[in-house]
């Protein structure tokens, strides 16, 4: 006898992935025929054990068809539960070979599609072709209980409008199993469990109206995402998400002030964003341009043009004086600027000393730049220290040299030794 278990949702082998991505599993089309190729010949019974909440139409119709088509006898038993499509795979096996356990449930409902599998638009025609294919399904639905059941099609449609569990007493009389298994160690009687779920089901309010006929793939995955509907999830994906600063290089200019690069280490690039914007010239002789916040040229000390000198102001003292100006006045001007320009130098020494305390050398700045560029001083120590190695301790002190010569010649001995012993064993 071949035991089938459907314990598990029925959908598609495409879906399969997915389920198993996120910890589940299904059973598909291709599931149910690898079980029946596997089948001896010699073995001619499927005992199918059934606890299941349903799935996709076309998947559960397939393996219907799968399990009649194999030529066995076919018996099922209802375990926990049998809903939507589960109930028609159940149909396989004939009236008589049909049961269930005393406490399981049944649920007949019309097939359905998810609001998210409606697209984005429809429209009129959609829906109308829509329509008709559900009803399809929906017939032959309610034809395949009829004819396996041999119920009444108005009674079985009218229960299917409802969308509720039903008990195995009512599933007894509806054709759905022909049996009640008893479980062995049950310590209420038979009629005390009949009448609570019959007093259940007379008040459908009282009864939890179950909406997991098919937990669908999109329901978990959304679960997954502690979100409810695909707008939501939208909204988190959409909801601006922290920016990190971007990493930057605060480098030295030859002049003493600072560029910033937005790059973590390396040598600045054409194409990375850097502030302020001007021309520098490094240390390492490299002029930098920066324009609009990124560099956008980078000469060496060999390419860089030669942009000469504008021309000093010089105008003023060019203007000269008109004919009529005495020499004692022009000596006079001159004399004023000369000494406006000795204050100007005086003040520029006394600014450049200061400076110079401050300042570090070109060739430092030359230092610090490089390793800024390298990833930074500790990343450059951990580089230097990783590949120190102690030196070997010597001997030292009177007679250390005996005492290593001492120490090779017991080494030779006992090799000697070991050598004589080999030779004479081989012997």
């Amino acid at each position: 006898m071949a035991k089938l278990r459907i314990y598990n949702d029925i959908d598609s082998q495409d879906n399969k992935f997915w389920y198993q991505w996120w910890g589940g599993n299904c059973v598909c089309f291709q599931d149910i025929d690898a079980f029946a190729a596997s089948i001896p010949k010699d073995d001619d019974t499927i005992d199918m054990r059934i606890f299941c909440n349903g799935g996709s139409v076309v998947e559960g119709w397939a393996i219907y068809d799968r399990l009649r088509q194999s030529g066995k006898k076919i018996s099922c038993t209802v375990e926990g539960k049998a809903a939507s499509m589960a109930t028609i795979i159940m149909l396989a096996a004939p009236k008589e070979s049909r049961k269930a356990y005393e406490n399981a449930a049944f649920l007949l409902h019309n097939p359905w599609v998810p609001g998210w599998g409606l697209g984005d638009q429809l429209n009129a025609k959609d829906l109308k072709n829509l329509g008709e294919e559900m009803q399809m399904w929906q017939d032959k639905m309610v034809d395949a209980y009829v004819e396996r059941c041999e119920c009444d099609r108005e009674e079985i449609q009218t229960l299917m409008d409802k969308d509720i569990f039903i008990n195995t007493s009512e599933a007894l009389r509806l054709g759905l199993i022909s049996s009640t298994i008893v479980p062995l160690s049950a310590s209420a009687s038979k009629r005390n469990i009949e009448n609570f779920i019959n007093s259940k089901q007379q008040n459908p309010k009282a009864m939890e109206k179950k909406t997991e006929v098919k937990a669908s793939l999109l329901d978990k995955i959304l679960a997954k995402l502690g979100v409810k509907t695909l707008e939501e999830a939208e909204q988190a994906v959409a909801e601006p998400q922290a920016k990190e600063e971007p990493k930057a290089m605060e480098l030295n200019t030859a002049d003493g002030q600072t560029l910033t690069v937005e790059r973590e280490e390396g040598d600045p690039q054409v194409g990375d964003k850097a502030s302020p914007d001007g021309t520098f010239e490094m240390p390492d002789g490299k002029t930098i341009v920066v324009e609009d916040g990124v560099i956008t040229d980078i000469q060496t000390a060999g390419n860089e043009g030669n942009e000469g000198n504008e021309g000093g102001e010089g105008g003023e003292g060019g203007e000269g004086g008109s004919a009529s100006s005495t020499d004692d006045e022009t000596v006079a001007k001159l004399k004023q600027q000369v000494a406006a320009l000795k204050q100007q130098l005086n003040d520029t020494k006394a600014q450049l000393a200061g400076a110079q305390k401050l300042a570090k050398s070109k060739e430092d700045m030359r230092i610090l730049n490089a390793v800024k560029m390298a990833g930074g001083a500790e990343k450059v120590l951990a580089g230097y220290s990783s590949h120190y190695q102690p030196a070997q301790r010597q001997p030292s002190g009177k007679g250390a040299g005996d005492n290593v010569n001492a120490v090779e010649e017991g080494k030779n001995a006992i090799k000697e030794r070991l050598a004589k012993l080999h030779k004479k064993g081989k012997k």
